[in-house]
């Protein structure tokens, strides 16, 4: 039984087709936006969080530096994701059809 499982999993191949579905053409436009959006949100949380970071500081309000640092790098680390993360689906993506 699993001989014959295994030859039907092998006769089985898919591949991503871009205009397989309608309104694909405007789900790629909306992530885009998305991706957009998300980056205004990390440039703007770095603003504001180096902002209350310095003043925080200056003000010897160690609590305060604290999280402006931590929103500081929170908004890298999203940032870095928002760009990455792109590259990463695709990378996995073709790992996993090489394991055919």
């Amino acid at each position: 039984m699993s001989v014959t499982l295994a030859m039907l999993a092998s006769v089985v191949t898919i591949s991503p087709n871009a205009s397989g579905l309608p309104g694909s053409s405007t789900l790629v436009s909306m992530l885009g936006g998305l991706q957009f959006d998300g980056v205004l949100a990390a440039i703007a949380g770095v603003i504001i969080g180096a902002a209350v970071w310095a003043l925080s500081a200056h003000a010897n309000n160690y609590q305060g530096a604290s999280r402006g640092r931590s929103a500081v790098i929170a908004s890298g680390v999203a940032a870095l994701l928002i760009g990455f993360g792109p590259g990463l689906v695709q990378a996995l993506f073709s790992l996993g059809q090489a394991t055919h």
